[in-house]
């Protein structure tokens, strides 16, 4: 570009939008300039902006499990020592509780889909209830 034709003073307005840019470019007149025969005027388009919510639910959504995993494992071994005692078998058995027996995956951890034999449920709860409220005295 020689300096006959350089235009000195001129102003370039932005449209900021979320999906797109326009622009436009101006004598100090506020006419709009033109070069190669075309008028210095235009959009620019984009993808819309997505918010972060749906990040951020699956994330509050992973941390509370994650949280509610650690608590869980923390009683477990709390009350370890006290359960097996009682029962060695227990924790065991509630962790595999949600298996179904036609789970091929997880058949080797199926116990009967209960956590007490039925002749011996009420002497081992009331047994293992006993000994928990013991222990959470003492804490």
């Amino acid at each position: 570009m020689n300096r006959e034709n350089a235009v000195e003073d001129y102003a370039v307005s932005l449209d900021i939008g979320n999906a797109s840019v326009g622009w436009a470019a101006f004598t100090p007149n506020y006419r709009l300039m033109r070069a190669k025969g075309h008028e210095l005027i235009g959009a620019r388009l984009f993808e819309p902006a997505s918010t972060a919510e749906e990040r951020r639910m699956a994330r509050t959504t992973r941390r509370r499990y994650s949280r509610r995993h650690w608590r869980l494992r923390m009683l477990d071994s709390m009350f370890d020592q006290a359960l097996s005692e009682v029962d060695p078998s227990f924790l065991m058995r509630r962790k595999y509780s949600w298996v179904h027996p036609e789970d091929k995956n997880n058949e080797g951890h199926w116990f009967g889909g209960v956590l007490f034999d039925s002749n011996e449920q009420d002497k081992r709860f009331s047994e293992i209830n006993t000994r928990l409220s013991t222990i959470c005295v003492k804490h």
